[in-house]
């Protein structure tokens, strides 16, 4: 099993795992699948205290894959605004009913 682990990992672990370097390509992939780990974790979250855990750990996955990419925080930050002011945000609580199955859109 592969795992994408924080730098400072293989120290405080030791010998007790084998660790590689990724390629950049495999690293992108990686990155995305812990993305998604990341938001699970949030999702799950039972108490404020590890919802900010979990809040952290999916920033700082995002902000890895922010720089991998050279996008800075600022320019995502940009266009999240632009989307505000074009089609507002999450604060109204509104959620759109279909009939359409969201697995097959």
């Amino acid at each position: 099993m592969e795992k994408l682990v924080r730098n400072k990992i293989p120290n405080i672990v030791g010998d007790k795992a084998e660790f590689e370097t990724l390629s950049n390509e495999k690293y992108r992939i990686v990155l995305r699948d812990k993305l998604v780990e990341e938001a699970k974790e949030v999702k799950k979250a039972d108490s404020r205290a590890n919802l900010v855990e979990e809040l952290g750990d999916l920033e700082e996955v995002m902000r890895a894959i922010l720089d991998d990419a050279s996008i800075t925080y600022e320019e995502m930050d940009s266009i999240r605004q632009s989307k505000n002011t074009q089609k507002g945000n999450f604060s109204e609580k509104i959620v759109m009913i279909t009939d359409d199955d969201p697995q097959t859109a």
